[in-house]
């Protein structure tokens, strides 16, 4: 079974529109989202119709958290704190109850999927644990594979024998040891933080263990202007253009 795995849209409907487009050569039999579906981006809304017209599930990330418990919106940056104030503000009753319903974590196909950090954390980055606690973690799990988000950069990080091994992940196919249990950060759809512009998602092929990383192109002008235009931080515009 093939199934595609995407995390941290950010209120950018183009990237995940691209994305979308992009899975329809692949068909994969499900899709699952890792969270921070909304804030740092303009659409918050459309792109969670997007997640349910597609009938893709979703786990709780930590913008999603802050937009239900107003108690941590205090864990944000000032920045980022405007950012996701701005985004409640755009959220309709019906938008709430949608992200109300997002789960911690997803447990499906041998896999485990959550926001931040197993086993269900969608605040915790997965480099502020050190090596022999992401052991013992992973070691505690029934999965063998955790996918994870919130960093918005691409990483393998395997285990076997209580030893870690990291791995940078690009563009390409990946054949992952079965005898090894792997925690996989996907990358951003829509606000990239590791200076690859493209939308980032992958497949997964729970059959074979092939992991199939996919950078996506797309226009994000559209995006930046309307950010500029309805004045959100310009940080979080400036992720989405190449710099000069």
């Amino acid at each position: 079974m093939q199934i595609a795995v995407i995390s941290d849209i950010h209120g950018n409907t183009a990237a995940l529109k691209a994305v979308l487009a992009d899975m329809e050569q692949w068909h994969p039999q499900a899709v699952y989202c890792l969270g921070d579906n909304i804030g740092y981006g303009p659409e918050p809304g459309p792109v969670l119709e997007l997640l349910d017209r597609h009938a893709i599930l979703s786990v709780r990330g930590n913008h999603e958290l802050a937009a239900l418990k107003p108690r941590f919106k205090r864990w944000f940056n000032p920045v980022a704190r405007w950012s996701i104030e701005k985004t409640i503000g755009l959220l309709t009753e019906q938008n709430i109850d949608v992200i109300s319903r997002f789960p911690p974590l997803i447990r499906a196909h041998g896999c485990r999927f959550v926001h931040g950090f197993p086993p269900q954390s969608c605040l915790v980055y997965q480099f502020q644990v050190a090596d022999p606690k992401k052991c013992r973690i992973m070691n505690r799990i029934d999965e063998s594979i955790c996918f994870v988000g919130h960093t918005h950069i691409l990483e393998l990080m395997s285990i076997s024998a209580g030893q870690l091994e990291h791995q940078d992940l690009v563009e390409g196919i990946f054949r992952l040891d079965r005898n090894k249990k792997h925690i996989i950060n996907i990358g951003s759809v829509g606000q990239p933080r590791d200076g690859h512009l493209a939308a980032k998602y992958v497949l997964f092929d729970t059959a074979d263990h092939q992991l199939r990383v996919r950078f996506v192109a797309y226009d994000a002008k559209v995006t930046v202007e309307k950010m500029r235009r309805e004045g959100w931080p310009e940080q979080h515009a400036a992720r989405l253009l190449p710099h000069s």
